[in-house]
């Protein structure tokens, strides 16, 4: 609770700076974890990092859910096929170069599969947070949020056929199969997007009833509470489970829609602050000396990926020239999902007794993590700028 207390104001301080600095706010969130943290002031333990968890979470949650409020069917249709061609191109680039590139420099094929497999994944957390800070709007912002809402699913995909194919490749089990495996993403992807469906509905019907935005408010959060106890459970993906539902109340009745997700603004901003400060405690100088050339060679190449695969993707569905021109820089940031991917595969190589490889990689994806995400909220903000989407130059939504 100390922690917590003195991390809020540490980052409600930083953020000023940051302000100051024409940087997005999150920057100096992360910044203020990064000094309070092991590294530097030592005020909260890795075990005590690791304990608050539950606030990555409902992060994840909330993310899902806003972004499921973000995509209206009607707007949706008129950008068409290019959103899943842009998903295919900037996920697919991604894991081919960091996949290669990463191989080269470990000279270890499956080794350079996994990191290829996490990197294709996009983390919303932070450009959400830059889209609403500067209030931006348009076709880029409609793209981008469509795209990171279908960026998880497709990254689910790479991460479930490549896994089986590593751990195969470095003398795992006989037993894994990419079928089954395939099978069972479908299984929790159908599963989160049922469930997501049904709480929509059930959130709709419900909040016609009741008018007050306090008890609006309660039960919405009393919804996405469960959604992330239930994904937990089920060990579904929770951005997907309350997307779905995001998605449902938003169609379905824009009026409630607006009120729930008016409600939920005011809440939500400290779940926020508290979950980017805790990527800033994860902040090790051994890691990043350690293992500093992988740690470059991963972040130049996933960067690439992105950028290059988002341009590719957004120039042959022939979209308008200022999603062509800088989507590929708003979609850089990495977090919550990476790192969920990485403890999973931490997981399969300790089972297989390649625990020096185990902490390699959820060392070098914590310390990638810390770094992209001080770097790709700049390149998203000054995207949104340059495409005239973004409205405001200061302050927070």
């Amino acid at each position: 609770m100390i922690f917590l207390g003195i991390s809020a104001l540490a980052a409600l301080l930083f953020s000023r700076g940051a302000t100051l600095l024409k940087s997005p706010l999150i920057v100096g969130y992360i910044v203020a974890g990064a000094i309070l943290g092991p590294a530097v002031l030592n005020l909260v333990s890795s075990q005590q990092i690791v304990s608050m968890d539950i606030i990555n979470t409902l992060t994840l949650s909330f993310l899902g859910f806003g972004i499921g409020g973000e995509l209206r069917f009607n707007e949706l249709k008129k950008l068409g096929k290019s959103i899943i061609v842009i998903v295919i191109f900037e996920a697919t680039m991604t894991f081919i170069l960091v996949a290669i590139a990463t191989a080269l420099v470990l000279k270890n094929i499956p080794l350079g599969i996994i990191y290829g497999a996490l990197a294709s994944a996009t983390a919303p957390a932070g450009t959400v947070d830059v889209i609403r800070q500067y209030k931006a709007k348009g076709n880029l912002t409609t793209t981008l949020y469509a795209v990171m809402g279908l960026d998880d699913i497709y990254a689910l995909l790479i991460y479930t056929v490549s896994l089986p194919i590593a751990i195969i490749f470095l003398g795992g089990a006989a037993d894994v199969s990419i079928g089954h495996s395939l099978l069972h993403a479908g299984l929790e992807v159908a599963l989160a997007i049922g469930i997501g469906v049904v709480v929509g509905f059930v959130l709709v019907l419900v909040g016609r009833k009741l008018h007050d935005r306090t008890s609006l408010l309660i039960f919405t959060l009393a919804l996405i509470l469960l959604n992330c106890g239930i994904s937990g459970k089920l060990q579904i993906s929770p951005i997907l489970l309350n997307m779905a539902a995001g998605i449902v109340a938003v169609n379905k009745n824009k009026l409630v829609a607006g009120k729930i997700f008016s409600s939920l603004g005011d809440w939500s901003p400290p779940i926020y602050v508290w979950f980017f400060v805790l990527i800033g405690t994860r902040l090790d100088f051994t890691l990043i000396t350690t293992y500093s050339i992988l740690i470059a060679v991963y972040i130049l190449s996933r960067s690439i990926g992105k950028w290059s695969g988002a341009y590719l993707g957004a120039k042959i569905s022939k979209a308008p020239e200022n999603t062509i021109k800088y989507l590929g820089f708003t979609l850089l940031s990495q977090a919550g999902v990476a790192i969920g991917l990485a403890l999973a595969a931490t997981h399969s190589l300790e089972k297989m007794n390649m625990h020096l490889e185990a902490a390699q990689v959820i060392g070098v994806m914590t310390a990638t993590t810390f770094i992209i995400m001080l770097i790709g909220p700049v390149l998203a903000k000054v995207a949104l700028f340059k495409a005239g989407e973004a409205k405001v130059e200061t302050g927070a939504d």
